[in-house]
């Protein structure tokens, strides 16, 4: 099982899990105080009506803050980052109903969609509003 977002089974295999994350040290200390929020950074659905459902529900969407995410029961801690562009190469340590393990995947953002990718498994999300 792998922490991805509870977004239609992005996971590898069919289980749906959802996809969070919360900061590396190292990587905030990075962070210059007064830098604007990388364009990852906000609130992604599959679709409109999933940006209403609350944390505590499946479906629920992904918060992505600079240092990690949170979905439902996933929250994956940022332990790289690497950009390139409009591309965002990370490895992160996650926490997806009780159990910890290890993740990569990349965040591609342009305006108000993004395409996350593992692999050649990829997901479309809008930016909620």
């Amino acid at each position: 099982m792998r922490p991805v977002p509870d977004l239609a089974a992005f996971a590898a295999g069919s289980t749906p899990v959802a996809f969070a994350a919360v900061a590396a040290i190292t990587f905030l200390a990075a962070t210059p105080a007064g830098a604007a929020a990388p364009a990852y950074v906000g609130t992604w659905s599959m679709d409109a009506k999933a940006c209403k459902i609350p944390q505590e529900r499946q479906g629920a969407p992904m918060v992505i803050r600079r240092t990690g995410y949170d979905q439902h029961e996933s929250h994956c801690a940022f332990k790289s980052l690497r950009r390139s562009g409009s591309a965002w190469w990370v490895s992160a340590q996650c926490t997806v109903e009780g159990s910890k393990m290890r993740d990569s995947f990349t965040m591609r953002v342009k305006g108000d969609t993004m395409v996350m990718a593992r692999g050649q498994d990829k997901r479309t999300l809008k930016r909620c509003r």
